[in-house]
Order: structure tokens, then C-alpha cells, then sequence
């Protein structure tokens, strides 16, 4: 992987970026990988020395490290919690790996600290985080296959990196009180979380096969893109900004056909962007299904 500075971001958190220690360990996949997209990630193994990333998009990530160290610290004479704990089992012949933040054994809770934005954390209290509820009972699989303990509960620590205080007074309830928001995550049973993790090794396997017989990769799915729903423009000669955007071609026409000017609109059809795609993806430069859709 190829690192850029564009922003002449100084050598010291260089230094710091270059330092990640992170490894899978002796592991086919970890739980990370297990629920990326199999085109992202064997796409990343093939084309890892031609990765190109710019230090600045590490620097999150680089926060992440702090506090998780800062955490491991503060808790090495606690011997009622195990802190940054890689385990491992055996699924379908391949060996997964996961590492723990922070497992309170006195009460089998078992936490992961995200350092994210306050608007995710508003998502994620209002509609879930699919990926982090996915995370977390991968972890609590493992705790029970190397401990034989089982989990009682899943939590996140999310910490807010953009929290603020008077974005907080102005927004009537929606936005978190605390930069700390201590989030309870559904905890799956002990057949759920079997099935779950089997049927995406099962992915992973399936699509490596196929990539290495026919030179095909499984297309990431309009959920793993990240794409946003199609909209319908209502534009009017001489105008540059939309009358209306609408959610669907029928609401469109309908508002055109009861308006006075209707002889001067007509409907755009917008496609939904892949966000993923288009801003958080490493690999896109080198992904044939995104760069045909670009075109």
C-alpha cells in the first residue's frame, strides 16, 4: 500500500499511521472481513501494493487507536475485564479471528468502542447499525467457542469526534446529550449467530473459487454500495434548480398534471449515488462493476 500527503499532515502522525500494529493473526478472515463484500475484500488482497491512500483519511483511524490503547491501559489491573482479545474458531474449514475491545466477565458484557460522528450515532439509536449488531455477535460466537461462557449483553461505546454542545441545545432531542452514548446491541442466540457466520464463510469461499476458476467476482449488492434511493427531478425550462424532487415517477407526473405551468416541466430521472462507491471505497479504481456504471 501507497501512502500520500497532501495536506503535509506532519511527520510525527506519519510515523503514528505507519505504526498500526493490527494483524488477524493465524487467521483465514477476520470478523472485519467476514462481513465485507467478497468483491472489496479479494479485491484488495490482489491489488494491495497499488493501494493508494492519503494519510489524512487515516487520521480517524488513527484516533480509534489512541483511545483503544488509552482503554487498555486504564483497565490492566482490572481482573474483572479482558481487554483487546484476539480468539478464534474454526467454521466450514476456514479459521475466523476477532479481537475484543473490552469483555466484562463479572457480568458477560461485552463492549466495542466506536469513534464515529454524532449523526451515526443518531442513525444507529434510531434505526440500528446493521454491521455493528453483525460485529458484535461474531464476538460474542468466538467468547463462547475459546471460553465456553456464554455473553449476556452487547454494548457500544460510541464517542462522538464532531459532538457539540450547542449543535445539542438547538436540536429539540434528536442529537446526543453526551459525546458518550452507551448503545445496547440485539444479541442474537446461540443458533443465530452459528448460521449467521457459517452462511458468510460460505460467501467468502464461494466467491473465491469463483474468482480463481472463471476470473469473477460476486457484484456488491445496491445494500453494500451504500446506494441511495432513485429521484424523480421536476425541472422547468430556464430554470437550474429542481421545482420538486419526488420519490417516485407517478408523484412526479402527478404534480406536473395539476400544475399551471405544466407545459414547461418535465421529469429527470436522478439515479441514486453509491456513496460507498464513490467516497469510501479503495478499491473502486480497480472494480469493473463501478467503473462500467460510471461511465
Amino acid at each position: 500500500m501507497k501512502y500520500t500527503n497532501k495536506h503535509n499532515v506532519p511527520q510525527e502522525i506519519i510515523n503514528a499511521v505507519h505504526n498500526d500494529s493490527y494483524s488477524r493473526g493465524k487467521a483465514t478472515i477476520s470478523a472485519t472481513g467476514l462481513l465485507q463484500p467478497p468483491r472489496i475484500r479479494l479485491l484488495a488482497q490482489e491489488h494491495y501494493e497499488e493501494l493508494t491512500i492519503d494519510i489524512s483519511d487515516e487520521i480517524w483511524k488513527l484516533l480509534g487507536q489512541s483511545v483503544h490503547t488509552i482503554l487498555e491501559r486504564a483497565n490492566e489491573e482490572n481482573e474483572d475485564t479482558i481487554t483487546e482479545q484476539r480468539m478464534y474458531a474454526i467454521v466450514k474449514d476456514w479459521t475466523i479471528s476477532g479481537q475484543t475491545d473490552s469483555i466484562d466477565i463479572k457480568n458477560n458484557i461485552l463492549k466495542d468502542y466506536k469513534i464515529t460522528s454524532a449523526w451515526s450515532i443518531v442513525s444507529a439509536l434510531q434505526d440500528g447499525k446493521k454491521d455493528w449488531e453483525q460485529q458484535l455477535n461474531i464476538y460474542a460466537y468466538l467468547y463462547k467457542q475459546n471460553t465456553g461462557k456464554t455473553i449476556d449483553q452487547l454494548n457500544i461505546i460510541a464517542i462522538a469526534r464532531d459532538w457539540n454542545r450547542n449543535q445539542y441545545l438547538r436540536s429539540g432531542g434528536d442529537y446526543p446529550p453526551s459525546p458518550i452514548t452507551v448503545l445496547n446491541i440485539d444479541l442474537w442466540s446461540d443458533e443465530e449467530q452459528q448460521a449467521f457466520i457459517e452462511e458468510r464463510v460460505s460467501i467468502h469461499q464461494e466467491a473465491e473459487v469463483q474468482y480463481l476458476i472463471n476470473d469473477e467476482l460476486p457484484l456488491c449488492t445496491d445494500e453494500e454500495r451504500w446506494r441511495r434511493k432513485d429521484t424523480y427531478r421536476v425541472e422547468k425550462k430556464g430554470r437550474k434548480t429542481a421545482v420538486r424532487v419526488l420519490d417516485t415517477r407517478e408523484e412526479a407526473d402527478e404534480y406536473i398534471g395539476g400544475h399551471k405551468d405544466s407545459k414547461l416541466l418535465k421529469v429527470v430521472e436522478a439515479k441514486g449515488e453509491c456513496v460507498r462507491c464513490a467516497n469510501y471505497c479503495d478499491v473502486a479504481e480497480f472494480c469493473n462493476q463501478h467503473n462500467e456504471e460510471s461511465k
